[in-house]
């Protein structure tokens, strides 16, 4: 459990990742992102979706300053993961002081989080902050991000002091996406604290898994952009630069996340779906079925 977890780790800088949209002028990614991975037990998806829910409406409750996405993986382990969005490190110490100076939030934390324990194998968390220049199209992103329904999603590892070369790698790939006009967005963060060295962590938001369908296409037309001699060259300069590399297909659930209302606003049957009520017929009695069926 998440937020629960910070009056535990009150010494530590930890970050939280949830990919909304700020109360801006426009649109914005979160700079900072604290993000959570919690490996869950078999069969315990629906009863952990329910804890993680009244998580959410519990924070709403608490006016809880910063939001965050909860996702659920498609293509990968059975796994939650959590985005929540901090400006800066400092909100990440204004939100630890908030919940220890609250001693009722922290309760319903600490309660929710045994309740939590129960249905997890492992937990995890990482700080990562916001790679703009590696990334294509975050103005993009972030409006786009109320109706998005799912993220691609790949944690890459590098070799050890090869930074430089592969922001430049990124560059090349963010400038042939550019030649190619290519409509899906990017964000590239890099985790500074909680991980591997050399971890970054990239996005790619789709309104529906058509965009996997066309990922072929897209790749044609990066390379053709670049020319099939530079492709070349970055595919080798890659296999230089990367360790390992990981993709997960996630998808939003919005039982677990705790969003603006801004952004639910933006599409309120998926954010905030109204409970739709069930009358059911009462049952014929035994007497009258005989009675009917003997006319």
């Amino acid at each position: 459990m998440k937020l629960s977890t910070i009056g535990a780790l009150s010494t530590s800088v930890l970050f939280a990742t949830v990919f909304q949209a700020m109360a801006q002028d426009a649109p914005a990614l979160p700079k900072v992102l604290r993000i959570y991975r919690e490996e869950i037990k078999q069969g315990k998806n629906v009863a952990h979706e329910k804890t993680e829910a009244a998580l959410a409406k519990m924070l709403a409750r608490n006016k809880y300053p910063n939001y965050w996405l909860g996702c659920n993986v498609v293509a990968g382990p059975t796994e939650a993961w959590f985005f929540e969005a901090h400006d800066s490190v400092m909100s990440i110490q204004k939100a630890m002081t908030l919940v220890e100076k609250n001693p009722a939030m922290g309760a319903d934390f600490a309660n929710l989080d045994a309740l939590d324990s129960e249905l997890r194998t492992n937990s995890t968390s990482m700080i990562a902050v916001l790679r703009d220049d590696l990334s294509y199209r975050i103005g993009q992103f972030a409006e786009e991000l109320p109706k998005t329904r799912f993220f691609e999603m790949t944690i890459m590892r590098i070799k050890p002091y090869t930074d430089m070369r592969f922001a430049e790698l990124g560059r090349q790939i963010i400038a042939a996406n550019e030649k190619a006009h290519s409509d899906v967005p990017n964000a590239t963060y890099q985790v500074v604290l909680g991980g591997y060295q050399g971890t970054y962590v990239f996005f790619w938001p789709m309104k529906s898994l058509d965009t996997v369908d066309e990922s072929n296409s897209r790749g044609k037309a990066m390379m053709e952009a670049m020319g099939m001699e530079k492709a070349a060259a970055l595919y080798q300069g890659a296999s230089e630069v990367i360790n390992s590399s990981q993709l997960f297909l996630l998808a939003i659930n919005p039982k677990m996340s705790y969003v603006s209302k801004e952004m639910a606003a933006a599409d309120p049957d998926f954010w905030t779906p109204k409970a739709t009520v069930t009358t059911a017929k009462p049952p014929v009695p035994k007497a009258a079925e005989k009675t009917g069926a003997g006319q």
